[in-house]
């Protein structure tokens, strides 16, 4: 500017100073080989699930612009465009019955607080296995979008393989006991664990047996004629569950964190023995206070899964 004018460049500084409110910034590096349409489109493309990975972004932008990209850029370009990368949460594939059951458990429990809840000891199996598995699928969508849609969700079939078959159980006053079933769990195995662990946790937290509410899942092991009878004679009230329906049961929750803490050793256990005995050291040091944040999000998981009519639920 000095040259082209014929003036030094402390009197263009000086004009500048004095001015800067009206310039606009210099513009930083060299300018983008993909035009802001596209960039709007990719964007948008990402969000309804067109496009699941970076390598579909890519090849899109290439076709369109003719041009060589990276996934690093396409990973820039939806940032831009307020877009962040998620793992694809695992959800059961629900089928139309079931989706319609979860629709009315919502709103048969809509208006249940969390003292209604305090009175549910939740229950369920899960697999620990010595070397866990690796790799994470993940999607992009803004975080200021909280509803699932289907493209971000991984699916999953139930019966997924282990290595150690945990039962347990929780309330609102903590961890009730748990067991290692080593053969796996039939009807005779089942009926044995309840008479021996969920009576014995509802009466050692000192729940009221009038109010006292048992939740457990669908599996076929649970639902037999064997187990229902212990139930009528143990005056046991079942909370009726609907199908595939992991996200609503807090538990989850627990097996989540006792599998982030068993990632946290250096060295896998070598035995199942030593591995058991792991889970137990977690199970019994989980935080009260974590418990209680689970029993209050009920109110919260009962009202989206309302909201979405007993779709698939953030949870």
């Amino acid at each position: 500017m000095a040259a082209t004018l014929n003036v030094s460049t402390a009197s263009v500084s000086r004009v500048r100073k004095q001015c800067k409110e009206n310039i606009p910034d210099s513009k930083i590096g060299r300018p983008s080989k993909v035009s802001q349409r596209t960039r709007e489109v990719l964007a948008r493309q990402f969000d309804t699930g067109k496009l699941l990975t970076l390598k579909d972004g890519q090849r899109m932008v290439q076709s369109v612009e003719g041009i060589p990209i990276s996934t690093r850029s396409i990973w820039n370009y939806l940032n831009a465009e307020g877009l962040k990368g998620y793992v694809r949460r695992k959800r059961p594939d629900l089928t139309a019955d079931q989706i319609k059951a979860r629709y009315k458990f919502a709103k048969d429990h809509l208006k249940w607080t969390v003292d209604d809840w305090k009175n549910v000891m939740f229950s369920d199996e899960t697999m620990f296995s010595k070397i866990g598995s690796f790799g994470k699928p993940h999607h992009y969508r803004r975080p200021k979008h909280k509803r699932l849609k289907p493209h971000q969700i991984q699916k999953t079939k139930q019966g997924g393989g282990g290595k150690l078959m945990m039962w347990g159980c929780m309330t609102f006053h903590g961890v009730g006991d748990a067991c290692w079933a080593k053969e796996g769990v039939d009807s005779e195995t089942y009926v044995n664990i309840l008479s021996e662990y969920v009576i014995a946790s509802r009466d050692y937290y000192g729940m009221e047996t009038a109010t006292f509410v048992f939740q457990q899942d669908n599996a076929r092991v649970h639902t037999t004629r064997i187990v229902k009878g212990l139930f009528v004679k143990k005056r046991i009230k079942v909370l009726e569950w609907p199908a595939n329906s992991p996200d609503l049961n807090p538990i989850e929750h627990l097996w989540a964190y006792i599998k982030y803490r068993l990632g946290q050793y250096k060295e896998s256990p070598s035995t199942l023995e030593e591995l058991w005995e792991r889970v137990q050291d977690i199970w019994v040091d989980i935080p009260i206070d974590y418990i209680h944040q689970l029993y209050e999000s009920m109110p919260r998981r009962m009202k989206e899964l309302h909201d979405n009519r007993g779709k698939h639920t953030m949870y």
